[in-house]
């Protein structure tokens, strides 16, 4: 079991990972990947610890190789009953993803604000189809209106960015403008000079 999901884990951060890239960019385009598996099945029996975390790392001296790919793995079966006073933020969120009965919600909603938030949203995607309607059509609409400022903004940098070359070529245009009248002038003082030499010179 564990090798095949491990596989499987593998495969899908990779593909995320390679995927950033494309043809004519440098390494630097490449952001941190993370791997979470949420499992209803117990991965590494000979553990008790229910959370997991992986990274690339050498052998002997433990030095961390690069932080690009991150594993995280939960094994819900491996949950305590109880919760401690001190319970982390990934036990709480565990404890809500496994979540059945209303009260264990309640009890989760009360000990963390972003659950309690994540508990409210679940509750209306629960109701009647009207509700979950009205939800998912503010939600698209959310998403529209933020997309929409986004590609106003990207519109205005590209604008910019050809007023700007536009002006760097017009800036460029005068100045070279400006070196051509230099030399001809150049020149012509030249011509002049050589003229009033040769008239010495004859004289």
């Amino acid at each position: 079991m564990l090798s095949v999901w491990a596989d499987r884990a593998l495969f899908y951060l990779a593909k995320m990972y390679t995927e950033q890239i494309r043809p004519g960019q440098n390494y630097s385009v490449f952001k941190k990947c993370v791997s979470i598996s949420i499992l209803d099945f117990t991965l590494f029996p000979d553990n008790t610890d229910f959370y997991s975390c992986f990274h690339i790392r050498e052998d002997s001296r433990h030095t961390l190789y690069t932080d690009k790919m991150e594993f995280h793995v939960l094994e819900l079966p491996k949950l305590p009953d109880k919760l401690k006073e001190d319970s982390g933020d990934i036990l709480l969120w565990a404890k809500f993803i496994n979540a059945e009965r209303k009260e264990e919600f309640d009890m989760l909603a009360e000990k963390n604000t972003y659950i309690e938030s994540a508990y409210e949203q679940l509750q209306v995607i629960s109701q009647d189809k009207q509700k979950r309607l009205e939800y998912e059509a503010r939600e698209k609409a959310i998403l529209d209106y933020n997309q929409g400022i986004f590609e106003a903004e990207q519109r205005g940098i590209q604008q910019g960015i050809q007023r700007g070359i536009q002006q760097g070529i017009q800036q460029g245009i005068a100045e070279e403008q400006k070196n051509t009248e230099r030399e001809r002038k150049r020149a012509e003082e030249a011509e002049a000079r050589i003229k009033e030499l040769e008239q010495m010179l004859t004289k």
